[in-house]
């Protein structure tokens, strides 16, 4: 069997698998998961890993050290940011697994089973993961400036790459069950 013998089904589980990995990725790395507005057009922006601020003279600091500077527990961006990583490394083995699966003669309604398993485990750390990060973020924000924070386009990112998940993860429970 190869890849040009697998199902449509199949194939469009990969490409979202697939995209989702990369889509997840660049949710993790931005710093754009909680946003709030310093003043029009100027904002303070936290992200997994750093606290900017948008003024003429652009800067950033470590989320960690900030935390340490205004007397904030930071134990929960440790949780959150290890979540969010085994959430990563499921989601890239998920894709492997699926990837080889496709290329072996028998088994493949047991990979899609196993695939579609570590998609779902995959998107429930990812979205502890973000969503307790957002809601501490958010928190951050509003007590330091005293102003209202919002989720940014960061945690759509991560909400749209789970969303490609979950379905990629029902196509391939519904492939393995349709199978032959």
């Amino acid at each position: 069997m190869g890849i040009g013998e697998t199902t449509l089904a199949w194939r469009c589980s990969f490409f979202l698998m697939f995209f989702g990995f990369f889509i997840m990725i660049a949710s993790v790395a931005s710093s754009y998961m909680a946003a709030a507005d310093i003043i029009p057009n100027r904002e303070r922006h936290m992200g997994f890993w750093d606290l900017c601020d948008d003024t003429q003279t652009f800067g950033c600091k470590d989320m960690i050290e900030y935390l340490r500077s205004i007397k904030e527990g930071f134990d929960w961006v440790h949780g959150c940011r290890a979540m969010v990583i085994i959430g990563l490394i499921i989601q890239l083995c998920s894709v492997f697994v699926s990837l080889y699966m496709a290329y072996m003669v028998s088994g493949t309604h047991i990979g899609n089973l196993i695939t579609a398993g570590g998609a779902i485990i995959s998107v429930v750390f990812n979205l502890i993961g973000g969503l307790v990060f957002l809601a501490n973020a958010m928190d951050i924000l509003e007590t330091t400036l005293e102003m209202d924070s919002d989720p940014s386009w960061s945690f759509a990112l991560l909400i749209i790459s789970q969303g490609f998940y979950l379905i990629a993860a029902v196509l391939l429970i519904f492939d393995a069950c349709r199978g032959n």
